[in-house]
């Protein structure tokens, strides 16, 4: 045996261990500090004094979770403008044109197609007025499960994830989900006055699947500082929550697969919602 050879692949392979050893325990010490700086009250009072200058109030708990989770790729349903497909939301008598993505009916009930993957039905203008003296959950449970069942609209895969209510309006969306976690660009929404639904938005994933690669999300609190670089103001902030997300930009048109990522979404008083990147 070549005890030279030997000794020297064992002090080797002690060196390479002895590396790995202190990069790994440096690691742990450098994200513990990092997270304690973070998770601080110093740090969350800054936090909150950036929003302030814009008059944006955060009105629930900030989660400190931090997540490893899979980037999802997902299909889109492509909708194909048919026939059959314009019967079902406006009824007889109106025939597919080639290129046309909006019709209606004499009823003045639209049916738009955007970007092949999603359906805008809009069945009349909002009431002005207020939602009667009624149980406003109920009501829209109700009309919201006649619709689907009138229209043939399966929610398996999918749950209530955002709830909207005011006196003169309600917005109710499901979305599906992956590992409890919602898919936003995978939703039913809904639009809901006192006589009822007055407009239907929908786009679905046709398969959802985990791929090999993993990213760890940034904190919360260190995501919403980056409310800053959008132009809004005078906000409140009830809902903070991770979501998965595809940033629907002016190429979505051409898009039919794509990654959807780990995002913090953030959601204000008013209903609407701004997703927060995980990375810059």
């Amino acid at each position: 045996m070549d005890w030279n050879k030997s000794n020297t692949i064992l002090i080797v392979a002690f060196v390479i261990l002895n590396i790995f050893l202190i990069t790994t325990v440096f690691s742990d010490v450098f994200t513990e500090s990092s997270n304690t700086v973070i998770n601080s009250e110093e740090f969350l009072e800054n936090v909150e004094n950036l929003l302030e200058d814009k008059n944006i109030k955060i009105s629930t708990e900030i989660p400190k979770d931090e997540y490893i989770l899979p980037v999802l790729e997902i299909d889109y349903e492509i909708i194909n403008v048919t026939n059959e497909l314009i019967k079902k939301y406006l009824g007889e008598g109106i025939e597919v044109q080639e290129d046309v993505f909006i019709y209606s009916n004499q009823k003045n009930e639209t049916l738009e197609i955007v970007n092949n993957k999603k359906i805008i039905y809009t069945i009349r203008e909002k009431f002005k007025g207020l939602i009667g003296n009624k149980d406003k959950n109920k009501f829209s449970e109700k009309i919201i499960n006649d619709f689907l069942l009138t229209n043939e609209i399966t929610t398996t895969g999918f749950n209530k994830t955002y709830e909207f209510i005011s006196d003169n309006d309600i917005r109710i969306t499901y979305t599906q989900n992956y590992n409890n976690i919602s898919i936003d660009n995978s939703y039913m929404c809904f639009y809901i006055d006192n006589d009822g639904i007055y407009k239907f938005e929908m786009q679905r994933a046709d398969s959802v699947i985990d791929t090999i690669n993993e990213t760890k999300t940034i904190t919360a609190l260190e995501a919403l500082p980056r409310l800053l670089t959008y132009d809004i103001k005078d906000k409140e902030i009830t809902d903070i929550k991770m979501t998965y997300f595809s940033r629907e930009d002016e190429n979505w048109g051409n898009i039919y697969r794509t990654n959807a990522d780990p995002t913090w979404m953030v959601e204000f008083s008013d209903g609407s919602q701004i997703h927060l990147p995980n990375f810059d």
